[in-house]
């Protein structure tokens, strides 16, 4: 941890940009781009460094950009490892590793250099899309280890992220959302000996074990509650060797999910197909792990855990205001959102040394007490306190009160991945 901080960290003289990063942690939710400023010039001051307010702006340039960006892509090469959880559902694999991206809108003077993707006829600020930044991220939610943020232009598909380059251990499980599947993909991943979970893309074609077609809705089970388990060949070609899991839900979770999808169709101007309104009424599953390690409902529990990478990005949204800048130039936005990724890649690793024993830690409240630690990071950077000491003092403050509680109902996705059930999953 020690190494991969002092790394992080660049060069070691005392200027502001290489040393006032650190105040992303806690940095954010100023009412006026004034207060913000003023709480950055203290920050210098703490760590011995004269910063007028008055000129501050004057730090934000491309260089400083460059160099921030520089500095993240030298942060995010250290992989902080915690001891695994004692979650036995997760323990059958090396590594259960979630995945998934996160865009950021940015102002239209940044689209030549991060070109978004563009307006649709029912955007009304179509030009906030001209311009965007895409980050990726792959998450080990046994034992914590976090491979990204990588950025890259708004409009980049999840197929180019850089993480298609990272090869994953095998034995681990990789699950995903649907914007990531892929034949090609999914045949890679099982001769590397890596297993994947994610939903069915409708319109893929299927085949029996024995070559022959198979109509998906020919064989999906009509009682609630009922259970489909069922060795497929999935593509045109019969790339990949798979399972199918379906599950039927209950009346009340299919009238959940189709509010929600005339919600999304509402809000982007379509229409909702026929067959993608019937079937709703199933959660449907494809998958490499073998029955002997992995039923129906274990697999519904882990394709739960997948919504930990989007609580992730909504928690660096929500307490790290990584979608917001006091700035107008562009040059000042784009350091103040990179300075916030460098500080969230370090409050992460932190969060792993101080709790990730604790199956059911509250992450958003764990973040909350280490932001609250800035001051003793600070001390340790400049030497007036040993590194073991703030990571002692920084476990010690975090320890207690960040737990999640059992709850009769809606159970934490800790809880349900203790169960093995995923009845909650709609």
């Amino acid at each position: 941890m020690q190494d991969a901080w002092r790394s992080s960290m660049g060069c070691g003289d005392a200027s502001c940009q290489g040393r006032c990063w650190l105040n992303s942690l806690s940095w954010g939710g100023y009412n006026s781009r004034r207060q913000a400023e003023v709480a950055l010039a203290r920050f210098a001051g703490t760590l011995g460094l004269r910063l007028k307010k008055q000129t501050l702006d004057a730090h934000f340039t491309q260089q400083t950009a460059d160099w921030l960006l520089a500095l993240l892509q030298q942060a995010v090469r250290y992989v902080v490892c915690a001891q695994a959880v004692s979650l036995p559902l997760l323990r059958r694999f090396r590594a259960v590793l979630v995945e998934d991206g996160s865009q950021i809108t940015l102002p239209a003077a940044l689209q030549e250099r991060w070109p978004g993707c563009g307006g649709t006829a029912t955007d009304h600020a179509d030009a906030k899309t001209k311009a965007g930044m895409k980050l990726t991220v792959r998450w080990d939610v046994l034992g914590g280890a976090m491979d990204g943020p990588y950025v890259q232009a708004g409009r980049a598909h999840e197929s180019r992220s850089p993480l298609r380059e990272r090869q994953m251990a095998p034995g681990s499980l990789w699950i995903a959302d649907l914007g990531y599947f892929a034949l090609q993909w999914l045949g890679q991943l099982s001769r590397q000996g890596v297993f994947f979970l994610l939903r069915y893309l409708d319109g893929t074609p299927i085949w029996s074990s024995g070559g022959k077609p198979i109509e998906l809705l020919d064989v999906l089970p009509q009682e609630a509650g009922a259970e489909l388990d069922l060795p497929i060949v999935l593509g045109a070609r019969k790339l990949v060797q798979a399972r199918l899991l379906v599950i039927r839900l209950p009346a009340d979770a299919i009238k959940q999910r189709r509010e929600r999808m005339q919600e999304r169709a509402r809000q982007k101007g379509k229409r909702i197909s026929a067959r993608a309104w019937e079937l709703a009424q199933w959660t449907i599953m494809v998958t490499n792990v073998p029955v002997s390690k992995l039923s129906v409902q274990e697999a519904l529990a882990l394709l739960r855990a997948r919504w930990q990478i989007e609580l992730l990005f909504k928690l660096w949204k929500a307490q790290g205001y990584l979608d917001e800048w006091q700035g107008v130039k562009a040059e000042r936005i784009l350091c103040e959102l990179f300075a916030k990724l460098i500080g969230l890649v370090i409050q992460h690793w932190l969060a792993l040394l101080s709790c990730w024993d604790d199956p059911h830690r509250s992450l958003p409240a764990v973040c909350e007490v280490i932001r609250g630690q800035v001051p003793t990071l600070v001390h340790a950077l400049m030497g007036r306190l040993s590194w073991r000491t703030a990571l002692r003092l920084i476990k010690a403050s975090v320890a207690g009160g960040c737990s999640i509680p059992a709850r009769a109902s809606r159970p934490s996705t800790s809880r349900i991945l203790e169960m093995g059930v995923g009845w909650a999953l709609t």
